[in-house]
């Protein structure tokens, strides 16, 4: 494997993770609605959401909404030369509060997961930080 920044690591290690959550509710609409309704062109959804399906969906637009500056912040790190201890940490506080985030909000934990998300915007400031 190359070896890749502390940052681009977590970027990759967050896409990973977001492409995990985009499975998850399609996964939950399949089971629910069945695998012909999965593979056909979905023109209505026969019944309602698991709870934890719906919870998964809001899970992944909220990871979709953090990923995008995420990315651009280590991009920005990465070719501004400005990497260092605390973009790499920020990059690690980023990648572990979203994982935190994800399962507190496949569970339904609300105080906890409303913790983890601003874990995530704290580590994002720590990139920018290094940078300016």
């Amino acid at each position: 494997m190359t070896s890749l920044s502390t940052e681009l690591e977590m970027l990759l290690f967050s896409t990973v993770l977001y492409i995990i959550q985009i499975l998850l509710p399609a996964m939950e609409a399949d089971v629910r609605n069945g695998l012909g309704w999965g593979l056909s062109n979905r023109s209505d959804n026969p019944t309602d959401a698991a709870a934890w399906g719906d919870r998964a969906s809001r899970a992944v637009q909220n990871m979709a909404e953090n990923l995008l500056p995420f990315a651009c912040i280590v991009l920005i790190v990465q070719t501004s030369g400005n990497s260092g201890e605390m973009s790499a940490l920020g990059a690690l506080v980023f990648f572990y509060s979203q994982v935190s985030h994800a399962l507190l909000y496949l569970a339904g934990i609300t105080v906890l997961r409303s913790l983890a998300y601003f874990g995530g915007l704290i580590g994002m400031g720590m990139m920018i930080y290094q940078v300016v």
